[in-house]
């Protein structure tokens, strides 16, 4: 184990670290597990306000169980990576079931749980116990890399299983709770994907990294493939007061209200052609081309009109949102 490097980060922390943010003021898992979840892939600010209306609304598990996918996607919206939501609905109900609505601790059972995988469930029991735990989130990742310069040369599982083996000897024995919280602040803070604060850092004098000034080479990049790209004819069926959406079912944004998709000729025959929209999924570009047209004589059942106020509340994607905002 390696002391020096995880008591220096935990005496930063102390005194330079996140120490307020809302749901440190609990050691619950429950309220844990709802942070870690919408803090992967989101940052702390974009987070805060969520947060804060989950817990306002599902103060426990079982009243986050008890909910409608409807209600769970509506406070979710615009928080992005949907699948997310839908896991921490599926969990909560798993909770409810299997743990009679208590939330567990232990690893084995964390893991088992949808949308939990293994650095998620170490963190959540690390916050909740303060028992030391390895995580390895995308923010430990690159202060490990960047810390051994792990990964030239490696395979992506070759470069995990070391990641995994240097977080593991670096866990202290104790203070589990603030280390981790080091590590991941040091990351999000002080070793930032660009422009690292690496005079700030209390572990720069033995980061390989930044002793051969080479901190922007690691983590080491994984070659990807091109984006696929996506064309949405997407049609804006309004009187100007009220907007017809229908929920949609499949793949992305699935459980959220958008817009109905027109096929190429009736997209033609629009009465007003919109800006177009250009938006960036995980894995996916979408190109969207809205249109206005009248509200057609026959309504489908699946469709629901929604006012300007209720846009601004329901369970919409953020860039259909922000079109019709600005349309109605």
């Amino acid at each position: 184990m390696d002391s020096s490097f995880a008591e220096r980060l935990v005496a930063w922390q102390k005194k330079y670290g996140r120490n307020n943010l809302p749901w440190q003021k609990s050691h619950d898992p429950y309220v844990r597990w709802l942070a870690e979840i919408m803090l992967q892939q989101t940052q702390v600010k974009t987070v805060i306000p969520y947060f804060d209306r989950f817990i306002e609304r599902f103060p426990t598990v079982q009243d986050l169980a008890e909910a409608t996918e409807e209600e769970v996607m509506k406070l979710w919206a615009g928080l992005g990576y949907y699948s997310r939501a839908r896991n921490l609905h599926k969990c909560a109900k798993e909770v409810q079931c299997r743990f009679n609505g208590s939330f567990p601790i232990e690893l084995s059972d964390l893991e088992s749980l949808p949308g939990i995988g293994v650095s998620t469930a170490a963190a959540i029991r690390s916050a909740a116990t303060d028992e030391p735990c390895a995580i390895l989130d995308g923010n430990v990742k690159r202060v490990l890399a960047r810390h051994g310069m792990i990964g030239k040369g490696l395979t992506p599982r070759e470069t995990e299983n070391l990641l995994w083996a240097d977080a593991r000897s670096k866990t202290p024995l104790k203070e589990g709770r603030t280390y981790a919280q080091a590590v991941m602040d040091l990351g999000a803070t002080v070793c930032t994907r660009t422009k690292p604060l690496c005079a700030l850092c209390p572990v720069n004098q033995d980061c390989k990294a930044f002793q051969t000034d080479s901190q922007l080479e690691f983590p080491v990049k994984k070659v990807r493939a091109p984006v696929p790209e996506e064309i949405l004819n997407l049609a804006v069926y309004t009187d100007g007061n009220e907007v017809y959406l229908l929920r949609k079912s499949e793949r992305y944004w699935k459980g959220l209200w958008t817009l109905p998709q027109l096929r190429d000729e009736e997209a033609e025959q629009s009465e007003e052609v919109l800006p177009a929209i250009e938006h960036r999924l995980t894995h996916l570009l979408l190109r969207i081309y809205p249109v206005r047209l009248p509200i057609p004589a026959k309504i489908p059942a699946a469709w629901k009109a929604f006012t300007k106020e209720q846009i601004k509340t329901e369970a919409l994607p953020t860039p259909i949102r922000k079109l019709l905002l600005e349309v109605l």
